[in-house]
């Protein structure tokens, strides 16, 4: 069920933020909310919001090495979309990589 949520939930993300014509005098149209962000801010919003949800439910769970490879499954495409973070995608997916590996081995 929670899944059904979450596609729910992006798909809005979706359609509030692709910007839509309605007629041909739309150009000078102000639209309020998160279709007037620019496109790169509006990808940031998913990606921090699994962020901050992944976190919360991390410090109520216990520790695992398969949570830190959520974490870096969600931090390496913040490092794509955040040009001075560019450097780091490596390391996250290496992150990424370790802790599966360590998960499935020691888990």
């Amino acid at each position: 069920m929670v899944w059904f949520l979450s596609v729910f939930i992006i798909a809005c993300l979706l359609l509030l933020t692709i910007p839509t014509r309605l007629t041909s005098s739309s150009e000078n149209l102000n639209m309020p909310g998160l279709s007037s962000l620019d496109l790169h801010k509006a990808w940031l919003l998913l990606p921090l919001t699994i962020l901050c949800w992944l976190g919360g439910h991390l410090f109520a769970n216990a520790f695992s090495f398969f949570s830190l490879a959520a974490v870096g499954f969600v931090v390496t495409p913040l490092t794509l979309l955040i040009p001075s973070w560019r450097p780091w995608m490596l390391a996250s997916a290496l992150l990424s990589m370790i802790s599966v590996l360590l998960g499935t081995l020691l888990g």
